[in-house]
This record gives structure tokens, C-alpha cells and sequence, in this order.
């Protein structure tokens, strides 16, 4: 198993340097993705370029889930949301690592399994071996 996460793209929002969207080209087992990191203050959003809803780790069977909410009929909430196959939650992870260090241009993952709980994985953080944080 690898993962590659590569930074593409930075930008400030409306000129506002604490409120910065990041895009980040992730590749997992064949498949790639555009993940964006919305980061602003105190708080990440993580979701996928050019669709709306924003990215998270569904604790119960360890997917990534993408969940879109809006207005509905009489001020009610709309709440839909969809597995994102082929993303696994090391990957989205990787993405946080990736935008925790401004400077870091790209992240490799590799071993741990796709669930990342099968072995230690193999960070390297542009080339250089790093430990994942304990919250990993």
C-alpha cells in the first residue's frame, strides 16, 4: 500500500492570510483525488475539489464519508452523505500532516495496510522519515 499526497496548489480567500485553501493531489491504489483543506483560525475542513460537502472519518467501519448539508422545506437540515470509495482515513490524515507543515510540498505513505491498523506505516515527509504523531 502506498499513498501519495503532493500540494498543487495555496491560496488566500479574499486576500486574508488566516484563511487559506490548499489543494492536494492524493494517490491510493490506482485511484487519485484532488482534496482540498480549507484552513482558517482555529479549525480544517477538509473536502474534494469542485464538489460540495466536506470530507470525514466515519469512526464506526473506518471510511472516509463525504456529507453535504443544507436548508430543506420548513428551516429543516438536509443531510446527505456518501462513502468516498477508495480514500482511506491514513490518507486523509496524510492530507493534515501535509497542510500542518506550510512548508511541506509532499507526503508518502507506505505499508500499514489500507485501514492503517495492520503495521506501523512508513512516513516520509518531502524524503525524509518521520514518525506519525500518536493521534495517528
Amino acid at each position: 500500500m502506498e499513498i501519495k499526497i503532493e500540494k498543487v496548489d495555496s491560496h488566500e480567500v479574499n486576500g486574508d492570510p488566516s484563511d487559506v485553501i490548499t489543494t492536494y493531489l492524493v494517490r491510493e491504489n490506482g485511484k487519485g483525488f484532488r482534496i482540498t483543506c480549507r484552513s482558517c483560525r482555529d479549525r480544517r475542513t477538509l473536502g474534494i475539489a469542485g464538489k460540495e460537502g466536506s470530507l470525514y472519518i466515519e469512526k464506526e467501519d473506518n471510511t472516509v464519508r463525504r456529507q453535504v448539508v443544507a436548508l430543506g422545506g420548513g428551516c429543516g437540515l438536509l443531510i446527505d452523505e456518501e462513502p468516498v470509495e477508495g480514500l482511506s482515513p491514513l490518507a486523509l490524515r496524510g492530507v493534515l500532516m501535509a497542510d500542518q507543515g506550510k512548508s511541506t510540498r509532499e507526503v508518502v505513505i507506505t505499508g500499514g495496510g489500507s485501514d492503517g491498523a495492520s503495521s506501523r506505516p512508513l512516513v516520509l515527509i518531502d524524503g525524509i522519515a518521520e514518525d506519525l504523531p500518536g493521534y495517528f
